[in-house]
C-alpha cells in the first residue's frame, strides 16, 4: 500500500477549512488566512525536503558549492529525509570527500529505512568503503546487493570494482552478462572495454572504445584506453588526440581515472617521440659520415 504524504493530508484540510469559513461561515478573510497559516506550517515542516530538492537542482547545474550549503542546511533539520541525507553522502564520495561522506552515514540506521532507502545506502556505504581502501569489502556489498535486486547502476558500479581489483577474469566474465542486459549503458560497455584491455584482448577492447567515442561518451576512459592501444601500435599521434579528448571529459571522483593520469600518459608519450626523433636525427648524422668517408 502506498504510503499517504501527510503534509498532502494537512493542505488537503487546511483547504477544506478554508472552503468552510469562506463559504459556511461567509468570511473570506478568515478562509484565506487559514489556509495561509496551514500553508506556512506544511512549508516550514517540509522545509529539508524543499532544501534538499534546491540542492539537487543546484548540483546538476553544475554550482557544487551553492548545492552542499543547501544540502547542509537540509540535513541540519532533525526530521530531515533519510533519501536526501543517502543524496548527499553520495554526491559528497563522488566530489571526492570521503571522510564528510562516512560521517552522515554513520547517523542513519538501515534497520528503520524502507527497501528503496536501504538499498542506496548500502551501495553508498560500500562505495565509501572503496574509497577507504577496501576495494573486496566493497565487492561483497554489492554482490549481497545484486542478489537482493537486478540493478542496472549495481551491474555498472560491481563491474567496475572487479577491474579495480585486479579481477580481470572476473571483470570479464560479470562485463559480458552486465553487457547483455544493458548493452545501451555507456559505462557498462567502457567496463567492458576495459576488461578487454587489461587481458590484452585489443581488438575487441577497440571495437567497443570506438564506438563510444562515436557517440561521443562524455566521460574520459574510452578515449584514455583508446589512446593507449593506439600507443601499443607506436601510433603516438593518434593517441595523443585521444589523450587530449579525455582531458575535455568529465571526470568523477568515483572513478580512478585522473586528469593527472591522462596528462602524464601525454607527457610520456611527448618525450617517447623526442627520443625517436633524437634517434633519427643521430642515425641520418651517422650515415652522412660514413658516406663522407
Amino acid at each position: 500500500m502506498k504510503k499517504i504524504n501527510s503534509a498532502n493530508i494537512i493542505l488537503l484540510l487546511g483547504a477544506v477549512l478554508s472552503i468552510f469559513c469562506s463559504f459556511i461561515m461567509k468570511n473570506a478573510f478568515l478562509g484565506i488566512g487559514v489556509f495561509v497559516v496551514i500553508f506556512g506550517f506544511v512549508m516550514y515542516k517540509q522545509r529539508a525536503a524543499l532544501w534538499a530538492s534546491s540542492a539537487a537542482s543546484a548540483y546538476q547545474k553544475g554550482n557544487i558549492t551553492k548545492s552542499f550549503e543547501l544540502y547542509e542546511k537540509a540535513i541540519a533539520v532533525q526530521d530531515c529525509p533519510n533519501m536526501a541525507k543517502i543524496l548527499y553522502a553520495y554526491r559528497l564520495v563522488s566530489e571526492g570527500n570521503v571522510e564528510a561522506c562516512a560521517k552522515i552515514l554513520g547517523t542513519l540506521n538501515p534497520a528503520i529505512m524502507n527497501e528503496n532507502e536501504r538499498l542506496n545506502y548500502n551501495a553508498t556505504h560500500a562505495l565509501s568503503i572503496w574509497k577507504q581502501g577496501n576495494v573486496h569489502r566493497a565487492i561483497e556489498i554489492y554482490e549481497a546487493l545484486l542478489n537482493e535486486k537486478n540493478s542496472m547502476l549495481i551491474f555498472e558500479t560491481l563491474g567496475y570494482l572487479f577491474i579495480e581489483a585486479e579481477a580481470y577474469e572476473k571483470a570479464l566474465e560479470f562485463n559480458l552478462k552486465a553487457f547483455e542486459l544493458y548493452e545501451n549503458n555507456e559505462r557498462i560497455k567502457s567496463n567492458l572495454a576495459t576488461s578487454y584491455y587489461y587481458l590484452e584482448q585489443n581488438v575487441e577492447a577497440a571495437k567497443l572504445c570506438k564506438e563510444l567515442i562515436e557517440n561521443y561518451a562524455n566521460f574520459p576512459d574510452p578515449y584514455y584506453y583508446y589512446a593507449l592501444l593506439l600507443e601499443t601500435q607506436e601510433k603516438y599521434k593518434g593517441a595523443l588526440k585521444y589523450l587530449n579528448k579525455a582531458l575535455e571529459k568529465k571526470f568523477s571522483h568515483i572513478y580512478t581515472l585522473t586528469e593527472e593520469d591522462v596528462q602524464d600518459e601525454i607527457d610520456e608519450i611527448e618525450e617517447q617521440m623526442e627520443q625517436e626523433i633524437e634517434e633519427d636525427i643521430d642515425e641520418i648524422e651517422e650515415q652522412r659520415e660514413q658516406d663522407i668517408e
